[in-house]
């Protein structure tokens, strides 16, 4: 499958110092077949692979699956996302990795979605997860977003959990910051 570049371009007026100014923003996302993770961001094919190796045959792994102390490298790339409400606006951060905020560009704490301060990113983020939710299949993607003037770039695999096997209720998003190169906003 070949990759899929998705834009969302805009300006959003904000509060600032100078009455007639105005934030702008840039998304840019690609998403990529996870057998391209291997050769590209080897933190988060790390992270796909104990995702497997957690799996009971075709059944999706649980949330108490995961040991922390088995995944000591990854931990600052990681978020757990409770995916268990109706409403997306109300899937909460369970864990935030220590440079999560960074790459997000946002302050996340045990926030829900609804606290996300862009519009558009929240809703790239919903349905991102809601994908990855209905699905129950992970997703690799490639970001470079531009928000209040300040570029980020990232790669990120996003992994389904069940404690029942087959519904989704929780996700472990993996986010490496890194330079992409041919995804410049």
């Amino acid at each position: 499958m070949p990759p899929r570049d998705i834009d969302t371009q805009g300006t959003k007026a904000g509060p600032s110092s100078w009455a007639l100014e105005t934030a702008q923003y840039v998304f840019k996302q690609r998403l990529l077949p996870l057998v391209e993770m291997a050769e590209r961001d080897d933190v988060l094919n790390i992270a796909y692979q104990y995702w497997q190796s957690k799996r009971n045959g075709n059944l999706l792994p649980s949330r108490g699956s995961i040991d922390i102390l088995e995944i000591t490298r990854l931990i600052k790339h990681t978020h757990l996302i409770d995916v268990r409400d109706s409403d997306p606006e109300n899937w909460f951060f369970r864990l935030v990795g220590s440079i999560v905020p960074q790459t997000l560009g946002w302050p996340i704490g045990r926030d829900t979605l609804s606290a996300c301060p862009w519009p558009e990113y929240k809703a790239m983020l919903i349905q991102d997860y809601s994908t990855v939710k209905m699905t129950g299949v992970p997703m690799y993607q490639e970001f470079a977003i531009r928000i209040d003037w300040i570029a980020y770039q990232y790669s990120r695999v996003v992994l389904p959990f069940a404690d029942d096997g087959r519904t989704v209720d929780t996700l472990m998003s993996c986010v490496v910051h890194r330079a992409i190169p041919d995804l410049q906003v």
